[in-house]
């Protein structure tokens, strides 16, 4: 066995040793639920939820100290304008306009506001305070650069 090979044996142990310690957790956590709060925060790439899952889990998630840079919604022509904030504000920030303290970056909402509309199911509410728009319907209307695809 020559020095360089031992090197590269070395290289690989830590390795493994590397990747063991990212599982030590698991072992550690008892529930299922435990376990899943673990890697939503530590490893997870992408999350998908609905914007009412969000409203629901919102005060767990904040708890976790979730944190995201993007949003992306998809059929966003479908939601309220309430819905829409919901995913914006499920974590902890400082209310200023510092860079580094605001972590959402990026808004991307898909859908198509010819369509249809979001459902209310209050009259009063839908003329007179125009909810039966969602926020992709009126960012649209009030010129916000979209890009529309024709194909």
């Amino acid at each position: 066995l020559t020095l360089s090979q031992a090197r590269d044996y070395f290289k690989t142990l830590n390795a493994i040793f590397a990747e063991l310690a990212e599982y030590r957790p698991l072992e550690l956590l008892r529930s299922q639920k435990q376990r899943a709060n673990y890697l939503l925060i530590k490893q997870a790439r992408i999350v998908a939820m609905t914007c009412t899952h969000a409203a629901i889990a919102r005060q767990q998630l904040i708890d976790l100290n979730f944190r995201y840079d993007n949003v992306l919604m998809e059929e966003a022509g479908q939601m309220l304008e309430i819905e829409t904030f919901i995913p914006f504000v499920l974590q902890k920030g400082v209310a200023d306009l510092r860079a580094e303290s605001c972590r959402l970056k990026r808004v991307c909402l898909i859908g198509d506001h010819n369509q249809l509309s979001p459902v209310v199911q209050n009259i009063a509410f839908q003329k007179y305070s125009h909810l039966d728009q969602s926020m992709f319907a009126r960012l649209i209307r009030l010129g916000v650069p979209s890009i529309q695809l024709n194909r």
